[in-house]
């Protein structure tokens, strides 16, 4: 027998099934995410629902701090689509409301995630740098809207993200009031919310 073939054979299983461990975790912490929120997350119950040794948890995700990190990003990465699905052709305030309308959506559709984002559970988590920057494009993209106002033009960088950051601010207290129930949902509280951007917006122009 030759050398060639007394050769051992490189053990590559491990590393064609990190990436289906990996996503098996995190769509096992989704599903308890969704459910129940940051209280419903630990390791030995994501490590469970997806039938992986805590310690996989660990390799992949160095932990419950790991696990939310992601979630964290997933939160953020669904008000950045919500925001590409905004008209490049919407001009003025009707691209800042649009936005501003898409930071609502996501906010009620994914109350857990934006109790991790930014509601009461976002001291439960340091975000990394990246997910740091990740979270700060989608305010960018705000003051972008702004700075393409009409009212806007030749006004500094600073004076759009200070607009953006107006509305950043009203738009979370209306949610966190919604999610709280003291704004009731319904065609009302679309009227008042679209109403108060829009004077907000051109207050600032």
């Amino acid at each position: 027998m030759s050398t060639q073939q007394n050769k051992p054979m490189p053990n590559t299983s491990t590393n064609a099934a990190e990436p289906d461990t990996a996503r098996a975790l995190l769509n096992a912490a989704r599903d308890i995410f969704e459910r129940e929120g940051v209280k419903g997350i630990s390791v030995r119950r994501v490590a469970d629902r997806a039938g992986c040794t805590t310690m996989a948890v660990y390799s992949r995700f160095s932990g419950k701090d790991g696990i939310l990190g992601a979630l964290f990003d997933e939160g953020f990465d669904k008000l950045a689509c919500a925001q590409q699905t905004v008209k490049p052709s919407l001009q003025d305030a009707a691209r800042v409301l649009a936005l501003c309308r898409a930071y609502r959506a996501v906010a009620l559709a994914h109350p857990h995630h934006y109790a991790l984002m930014l509601g009461h559970f976002s001291g439960e988590l340091t975000p990394s740098p990246a997910s740091q920057a990740k979270a700060l494009s989608t305010l960018d993209c705000l003051a972008d809207a702004v700075a393409a106002m009409s009212g806007m033009q030749g006004k500094s960088r600073v004076a759009c993200v200070t607009v953006a950051h107006q509305l950043f601010a009203f738009c979370h207290g209306w949610v966190s009031l919604e999610h709280m129930r003291f704004v009731a949902s319904g065609k009302q509280s679309d009227t008042a919310f679209d109403r108060a951007v829009l004077a907000l917006a051109k207050a600032n122009t």
